[in-house]
């Protein structure tokens, strides 16, 4: 290899030689078209101008090309092979390549952890190798993928004998092979440019979370479709999501494996675990993802954001020549966030003068124009030119007859000559609307959507979250606190509100005394009704032993300490009494829950929700993954009851949200200094007259014994 050469592939990337290479060899080539060595190299060939190496022990040519024994005979530089050849043979061949210099491989082959066994040694030896020589591996167990904006086609998902895809801006990830080509297909006949396809198999190297945050930085690729069973290095899907959300370039999400049942079949398929779909959605929402409940809604969405319009607003005008399907198109917009507005007396008298005379329809919006329209090319040009321009919509959505030919065009046209979103609904596709990239579709609620979705990312995509500075003197005193528990992993309800106290959430008034007198002189000081609580490391179930009293005054409460010293000496006689805890008695007409699990695979996540006996009932929570802002706290707590929590006559005031936010980004900065930290659950935050109160605190550290706390 000369200097030249080798200075060139300095400069690229291992990422950059494996998915857009400049030269490329089959191992496993074949001139027998059906066999897969035989099927990929038909693609290659077609598609690709560089260099092409077929890899076979015998055969001189395969169709045409010089072949080699092996890839080490190759007497040039590849970028990228392909491997075609039994599982047991893969790990040779790529170690083979790894050491001729080779930047990447593709591992179509079947047979490694998926079937377990032998297969998982085999896919753990390419798993070392990758990490030994630096060789990129995407598979095994995949089915390649295409680029074709390089002219790579190193897939067996689409016959040789069918047409080249068309090279668009879509992007689409897939973990499955045959479900992603299922998918790449089906988008292809949807009328999206599927510029981009990759199956990333049992992901030995590279996963879908890497390949994305490759393509997100790719000019050409405007939209980025992704399908997973199992998301792997969340932190690297995170920052392909924050990097998407600074291009502008949407991701669409769809996930397989959301119930248990799926999650087994996932496992045997690729071999791999499902995470937790609730928290990757969660998280997906804070970060911009859009979520695709079903393939058909991923596609859809696809072919909206293709367009690369964007919305000013959220007023659509809808365009009808049925006035049921009008009513249709106006519920689904309510159910997606957007508005369908009567049009002014001036727009509506500027409309009706374009219609064909006389009018029998409507211009209020729905725009029924009935059938008229049809026959009258003129007044249907006219109507779109001046939606187009018309200042009190930002969407349009039009509905008409596949076989309206002229019709359709004047719909076409007028969504070429406007910068505003336009969906089209029809009776069944009609290849001209998908060639000029109008996004067309058979169901309301299909053409509405994706509008809401391009709404979102218009309009109401979050900022970029970077973690604030870290406060260590606050570190240093909560270490202290946990230092001064002698080793115990569970806080007490006092020490743990000594913790939120330092994090800013607000907490119950409250004393630690010694003895009866000393309670009944703390109830005094804090004024109004009190409890007061048996506390001690050992007694996590209070009322169940007599260990805690409610509702009393000044005056009253030594006698009951007295008595509930007694109650607990007889029911644990083992437990040591640490202290008795005052507690001012909070009023609460609203109750909410707020806390930090550990994900397994994004970490800490704040979690609110409803709480006190709604908590089992309705079972409603938000999530919000740290670095998080006040606004997105403010969101998340707001949309709690579907937005009633804040909306409703009885919903929590200005003030009260206020300090619900503040517990949350309290409960967020915490999770990000004090890693050690298992798990936080303030149940309840008792809500009313302006304040937010936690008035329990359950602190459990790294290392505690499994088990329910109280």
């Amino acid at each position: 290899m000369s200097a030249t050469a080798t200075t060139n592939v300095a400069e690229r990337s291992a990422m950059d030689r494996l998915l857009a290479p400049r030269s490329i060899a089959l191992i496993g080539a074949s001139n027998t078209a059906y066999r897969i060595g035989g099927l990929l190299f038909a693609n290659l060939k077609r598609a690709f101008d560089g260099p092409l190496y077929p890899i076979h022990p015998s055969d001189k040519e395969i169709m045409g090309v010089t072949a080699y024994p092996s890839i080490s005979d190759v007497p040039h530089e590849v970028d990228l092979a392909v491997v075609a050849v039994a599982a047991k043979m893969a790990p040779d061949v790529v170690e083979e390549a790894a050491a001729k210099g080779v930047g990447g491989v593709v591992v179509v082959t079947s047979g490694f952890a998926e079937v377990g066994g032998e297969g998982q040694a085999l896919q753990d030896r390419l798993a070392e190798i990758s990490r030994r020589t630096g060789i990129r591996i995407i598979g095994p167990n995949c089915i390649g993928y295409l680029n074709m904006h390089n002219g790579v086609m190193a897939n067996f998902a689409i016959d040789p004998s069918n047409p080249l895809p068309s090279v668009g801006g879509t992007a689409l990830v897939s973990q499955s092979g045959g479900f992603g080509s299922y998918i790449s297909l089906m988008a292809m006949r949807a009328g999206l440019g599927v510029g981009w396809f990759v199956s990333t198999g049992n992901e030995v190297d590279c996963n879908v979370a890497m390949v994305s945050r490759y393509l997100i930085e790719r000019p050409e690729v405007k939209v980025l479709l992704v399908c997973i069973e199992t998301l792997r290095n969340p932190e690297i899907f995170i920052e392909t999501a924050e990097r998407a959300l600074e291009l502008d370039k949407p991701v669409v999400l769809l996930k397989a494996g959301r119930s248990e049942e799926a999650a087994r079949a996932a496992m045997s398929h690729t071999g791999s675990i499902t995470g937790s779909t609730d928290v990757l959605y969660a998280v997906c929402r804070q970060y911009g993802v859009h979520i695709a409940e079903t393939m058909q809604d991923m596609l859809d969405l696809g072919l909206m954001f293709e367009t690369g319009k964007r919305a000013k607003g959220k007023r659509m005008a809808v365009l009808t020549t049925s006035g049921g399907a009008g009513v249709l198109l106006t519920d689904e917009a309510a159910e997606v966030g957007l508005t369908v507005p009567e049009f002014s007396e001036k727009v509506q008298a500027e409309l009706e003068a374009i219609m064909p005379q006389p009018f029998f329809g409507s211009v209020g919006n729905p725009i029924d124009t009935t059938s008229q329209i049809v026959a009258h090319q003129d007044a249907a040009v006219g109507i779109m030119e001046y939606l187009g321009k018309c200042p009190e919509i930002d969407m349009i959505s039009c509905v008409t007859w596949d076989h309206t030919k002229d019709y359709v065009r004047a719909l076409i046209d007028g969504d070429l000559g406007t910068d505003k979103p336009v969906s089209i609904l029809c009776t069944a596709t009609v290849p001209e609307v998908s060639e000029a990239g109008t996004p067309l579709y058979l169901d309301p609620a299909r053409a509405v959507r994706p509008l809401g979705a391009l709404a979102r990312q218009s309009l109401d995509k979050p900022a970029v979250v970077r973690a604030p500075a870290k406060d260590e003197a606050r570190i240093a005193r909560a270490r202290a606190l946990f230092a001064a528990c002698g080793g115990r992993k569970v806080l007490m309800e006092h020490e743990g509100k000594q913790l939120f106290a330092e994090y800013g959430i607000p907490v119950t008034r409250e004393k630690l005394v010694a003895t009866p007198e000393e309670a009944d002189a703390a109830a005094a000081g804090i004024g109004g009704k009190v409890a007061i609580k048996y506390m001690s490391p050992e007694l996590m179930h209070k009322s169940d032993v007599g260990g805690l009293r409610l509702g009393l005054e000044a005056g009253g409460v030594k006698a009951e300490a007295d008595a509930m010293l007694e109650d607990v000496a007889r029911g644990a006689p083992h437990v040591a009494l640490s202290g008795i805890l005052v507690q001012e008695m909070v009023p609460a007409r609203m109750e909410l829950t707020c806390g930090i699990k550990r994900d397994l695979s994004f970490g800490p996540i704040v979690v609110v929700g409803m709480g006190g006996v709604l908590v089992e009932v309705l079972a409603e929570v938000a999530m919000l993954r740290p670095p998080f802002d006040a606004g997105m706290a403010r969101k998340v707590v707001e949309s709690l009851c579907d937005g009633r929590i804040a909306s409703a006559r009885r919903g929590l005031e200005p003030a009260e949200v206020d300090a619900v936010v503040a517990a949350v980004m309290g409960l967020g900065q915490m999770a990000l200094e004090l890693p050690e930290i298992s798990e936080i659950d303030v149940n309840p935050i008792r809500i009313a007259n302006g304040r937010a109160v936690a008035a329990d605190a359950l602190v459990i550290l790294e290392g505690a014994e499994g088990g329910e706390h109280h």
